[in-house]
């Protein structure tokens, strides 16, 4: 255990560039590609919805279904990415005295800052445009997934001191 105390910023460290990583091998995906990735699972999400509630969509209305929740879905997907990413950045600043106070800062700006990047990137794959309005999708997730950090970590805060 002490080692891996003692290895934490390193593996904190490890932990963004692997996740910032992730995300740049999803952008770098040609929009077509992209698009049969969520749409097949949307299909599913649709096809598991009719099965466990008996609702026996045909083919056209799962496809239906599908297309129209695909959109909601990589948004929901972009936020998602760019939470997780804000709470290791938050967790990296942590690891610094003079960072602590402004932690959760830290981490919503530089998740916003990758989203930018990402964005710039995304101006050159085929079929994908870099959009301002995706910035902000993806630096609100950010800012979600900092709130939920903030939640937990004074959720457990409150339980240890009631301990005491």
């Amino acid at each position: 255990m002490t080692w891996l105390l003692e290895k934490r910023k390193y593996i904190l460290c490890a932990a963004a560039v692997l996740w910032m990583a992730l995300i740049f091998g999803f952008s770098q995906q040609k929009a077509e590609q992209s698009s049969v990735v969520s749409g097949s699972i949307t299909y599913r999400v649709a096809e598991g919805i009719s099965e466990a509630f008996s609702l026996e969509w045909e083919e056209d209305t799962l496809k239906g279904y599908a297309e129209a929740w695909q959109h909601p879905v990589r948004k929901a997907a972009h936020m998602t990415e760019y939470a997780v990413l804000a709470c290791i950045l938050l967790a990296n600043a942590w690891q610094y005295p003079r960072w602590k106070k402004r932690a959760y800062i830290w981490g919503w700006l530089g998740a916003t800052a990758y989203a930018a990047t990402d964005e710039f990137h995304q101006l050159f794959i085929e079929g994908r445009s870099g959009e301002v309005r995706d910035v902000g999708i993806d630096s609100l997730g950010a800012l979600l997934g900092l709130a939920a950090a903030w939640l937990a970590v004074w959720i457990w805060g409150r339980i240890r001191r009631r301990r005491m």
